[in-house]
């Protein structure tokens, strides 16, 4: 019953719930890269060694005996180093949990559970992949970059002003060209970046992997639809729990409903159903 597309191709990997930790993960650094957006780096070697692009992890950001937050928070991976046992995580500042986030120190230890989630497989054929990202969506864009140095990859950019662009030297670094789109045409293209999409990707490519807000994923998903082309979207939910049991998080697919955190985050796009 796993969804196939071209010649029998998995798109999405089998959650493999037995590799899922909880532990104490020691902070390396804690920085912030952009107004209210911080880089956080977790000393997480079993976590580390799990983990695929495109998973996530759930974050307690005070103390378990207080039970304040009482909720975990969801934060992409952004970035994988097996070799040191290090996770890169991005955020953004945006309430309570996140604020206090924002206030931890390097040395101090978050209660941290994961891999949580199917992240992005790619198919074998799949040697050109655009990216499309908006806004926070891109961090976990990265970490699937990063992870496949044998692939081309092409950038496109999303962000409501110049300001809010991140990371912009990690992607130089991995020598990948990005295109630019921002609301207010502080930076590269006047607009949104699925215009600049539908504008200059052609259809010279064998996947698109994106991450960003519904109203971009909705508008990405019928261009592709138009080209004929596959998709691999990261959707955005509000997780509560983020093992599937509280069903805070489902989305309509054509195959029902599905929870985002455990069936997701990462899903075909032409499976979504993406008018409701």
């Amino acid at each position: 019953g796993r969804p196939k597309g071209e010649g029998g191709m998995t798109l999405r990997a089998q959650q493999d719930h037995e590799r899922l930790y909880q532990t104490m993960a020691i902070i390396v650094a804690n920085i912030p890269i952009g107004p209210g957006t911080y880089r956080l780096t977790l000393l997480a070697p079993e976590i580390t060694a799990a983990a695929r692009p495109g998973q996530f992890v759930e974050i307690l950001p005070g103390a378990k005996a207080a039970m304040d937050p009482l909720l975990r928070r969801p934060i992409s991976i952004c970035a994988i180093d097996k070799e040191n046992g290090r996770i890169d995580l991005v955020y953004r500042e945006v309430g309570r949990g996140t604020r206090m986030l924002g206030e931890k120190q390097t040395g101090e230890k978050l209660d941290v559970f994961g891999p949580v989630g199917n992240g992005f497989v790619l198919p074998d054929e799949a040697r050109k992949i655009l990216l499309v990202a908006g806004g926070i969506g891109m961090p976990p864009l990265y970490a699937l970059a990063q992870s496949h140095p044998e692939r081309e990859f092409v950038l496109y950019y999303g962000a409501r002003n110049q300001q809010e662009l991140i990371m912009l030297e990690d992607w130089a670094l991995l020598k990948i060209p990005v295109k630019i789109a921002t609301d207010d045409g502080s930076s590269g293209f006047k607009g949104r970046v699925t215009d600049l999409f539908l504008k200059e990707a052609g259809t010279a490519y064998h996947l698109c992997c994106a991450c960003g807000p519904r109203p971009m994923l909705t508008a990405l998903a019928g261009i592709l639809q138009q080209q004929g082309k596959k998709g691999l979207f990261s959707l955005e939910a509000r997780m509560a729990c983020g093992v599937g049991a509280c069903l805070g998080c489902v989305c309509s697919t054509k195959h029902g409903y599905q929870r985002v955190c455990v069936d997701g985050p990462v899903f075909p796009a032409e499976e979504v159903i993406w008018d409701e």
